[in-house]
């Protein structure tokens, strides 16, 4: 083992230690705590690690790209690490059409050497030199696409932001293959053992639908006025459900499949329903 790996490793070890004994926490949903301003370890790699397990150290998202405009609000990240090694993705969907309308989230627990690996890529990427930035440089060959925004989540509380337009479609400058490298690490962590992690929270996002057609399936909305919750932009309206009617909400949404429409005050809504990540705010267009 390297130098390099063996501090990373180590620095991974006094982080997770912070929970008690020792042992991996099982934080159940992601983002319990909140990230400490205490410095987690020395700052040899450009960053700090939260030194609360909980607290999310990494995002990866997909924004923009030829999609309906409601799923700049409705998709959920594409995967969520917090600083103690759990990993958070949407669960496995079927291939079926219609498919489920409510997407749980399944959570796998990185072991050390997995969690130094993504360190040691972060620490290669501009995420550790700039606090915003930007490589477009795939507009020039590839359209239509999404873009992939990594965000670190710093000790102090701050983040860093980094966005590539057409991010693993095609070949870039030497920032694009270090996040390249750093979704790989990501991504190989997913082979662990998979559990389902717990719904605090849900997101709804409405879209008017049109007249229903054969296939779809019309249900009366029971949780309040549709046209009376906030319009994001463009007629979408957007609801966070919890407390409760949380329960109520998840059977609803677990029995109904992506061509079940809802009623609300003599209108049709079409719904993106997803679960919120604890560190998450509802209803934000990215």
């Amino acid at each position: 083992m390297t130098r390099s790996t063996s501090a990373l490793v180590l620095i991974w070890m006094l982080v997770v230690a912070a929970c008690g004994g020792g042992e991996v926490g099982q934080p159940d949903p992601v983002g319990g705590g909140t990230p400490t301003t205490e410095p987690s370890s020395p700052d040899i790699w450009g960053f700090e690690v939260p030194t609360n397990p909980d607290a999310v150290l990494l995002e990866w998202l997909s924004v923009g790209g030829f999609v309906p405009v409601e799923y700049n609000v409705g998709r959920a990240p594409r995967y969520v690490l917090t600083a103690g090694g759990e990993l958070y993705s949407e669960g496995p969907t079927t291939l079926e059409y219609p498919g489920r309308q409510l997407v749980r989230f399944q959570k796998v627990q990185l072991n050390q050497a997995q969690m130094s690996a993504v360190l040691a890529a972060i620490s290669n990427t501009e995420l550790v030199r700039v606090r915003e930035g930007s490589n477009e440089s795939a507009n020039q060959t590839v359209a239509d696409a999404d873009t992939s925004v990594f965000v670190l989540h710093h000790a102090d509380g701050t983040t860093s932001r980094y966005s590539i337009y057409a991010f693993g479609l095609a070949s870039g400058d030497d920032d694009v293959a270090e996040f390249q490298a750093l979704a790989d690490a990501v991504e190989a962590g997913r082979g662990g053992e998979t559990s389902e992690a717990a719904i605090e929270r849900l997101q709804v996002v409405f879209s008017p639908s049109g007249p229903a057609e054969e296939l779809n399936t019309v249900l009366d909305w029971p949780f309040g006025d549709i046209a009376g919750a906030p319009e994001v932009f463009n007629d979408v309206r957007c609801f966070e459900i919890s407390g409760d009617d949380l329960a109520a909400a998840v059977d609803l949404f677990g029995g109904a499949n992506s061509a079940t429409f809802y009623e609300s005050g003599g209108e049709t809504w079409r719904a993106l329903v997803r679960p919120l990540l604890a560190n998450e705010e509802a209803c934000v267009v990215r």
